[in-house]
């Protein structure tokens, strides 16, 4: 059974993300330039001022954000925000889009181009205050997810012309990425890839936004199953609950007012997932905080 997580609706629903230590799923709205938390019934939104892709938990229990900026610390307890790598300056249109936390602890996200018919966005890596960029060439860098002896990454390109996912051998021990090829190429017409995750079997799941459906592919890439969702723009999603054996499903508002486009979606497929790595707190010495996010609860 597929049922809704919790009403609030997002414009652009994405990058959820689940806390084990806090019970929690933590997710954002892009255009609606907030970050929310879902703690039990709690449900808690912080506003931001500029457009926000993805998202990592730390292990002080704080957030690493993927602005249109670039990569940002964020307290929830205190709001500040707290720039750490810019990111693509040059390219004012870009924004960071989609982000995963390799299993060893590095935060690596994708960016979306402005306007996305150039192929002008890149993958990048955060290297404490560092940014690293890995590939370029991307229209709407989106799909990342690590396999579980994080020896593998996924990366897609949402954009129609491309609308394919490729995989890369990773080094664990020095984040790097190599030998790129073709992991599986979606028909535009049925759903292009848009985020991933990877469950505890190896497992790649891809939500097929405009296709309304989540796909669970082997590791060579076949179809292992389908999942008809009751929406037609699936952002992402991520295994979470108490025995990581709930799938959350972020989705996207473009539908009739009747629909559940933008809203959070829940159900259990079965499988389990893997617990949410996290990310070294990065030294703040001599970095103020040039913002703060205003916390609204619903």
């Amino acid at each position: 059974m597929i049922d809704i997580a919790h009403p609030h609706r997002a414009a652009v629903g994405e990058s959820p993300l689940w806390c084990q230590t806090t019970q929690s799923l933590w997710w954002v709205d892009i255009d609606g330039h907030t970050v929310q938390r879902l703690r039990g019934d709690t449900f808690q939104l912080w506003q931001l001022d500029e457009p926000v892709g993805c998202l990592a938990l730390t292990d002080g229990g704080r957030l690493i954000l993927g602005l249109k900026s670039g990569f940002t610390h964020f307290d929830p307890a205190t709001g500040h925000l707290t720039p750490l790598a810019a990111v693509e300056p040059d390219r004012p249109g870009n924004r960071l889009n989609d982000g995963a936390t390799s299993r060893g602890g590095r935060f690596f996200a994708a960016t979306m181009a402005g306007p996305p018919d150039q192929p002008t966005a890149a993958l990048h890596r955060l290297d404490g205050t560092r940014a690293t960029t890995l590939v370029t060439g991307l229209h709407v860098g989106n799909g990342l997810a690590f396999s579980p002896d994080d020896r593998r990454i996924y990366l897609s390109d949402s954009w129609a012309g491309v609308s394919t996912i490729w995989t890369f051998d990773h080094d664990p021990a020095t984040g790097d990425i190599s030998n790129r090829r073709t992991f599986r190429t979606l028909d535009p017409a049925h759903g292009r890839p848009d985020g991933g995750c990877v469950d505890a079997e190896g497992f790649y799941w891809i939500a097929a936004v405009g296709g309304g459906r989540l796909l669970r592919l082997h590791p060579d890439g076949s179809t292992e199953r389908e999942i008809p969702l009751p929406v037609a723009f699936p952002s992402k999603m991520a295994f979470g609950g108490p025995d990581l054996r709930t799938l959350f499903v972020t989705s996207i508002d473009r539908e009739t007012p009747s629909g559940d486009g933008g809203r959070l979606l829940r159900l259990t497929p079965g499988v389990t997932g893997l617990p949410q790595p996290t990310l070294p707190e990065p030294d703040l010495a001599g970095r103020p905080h040039t913002a703060t996010a205003r916390l609204r609860h619903g």
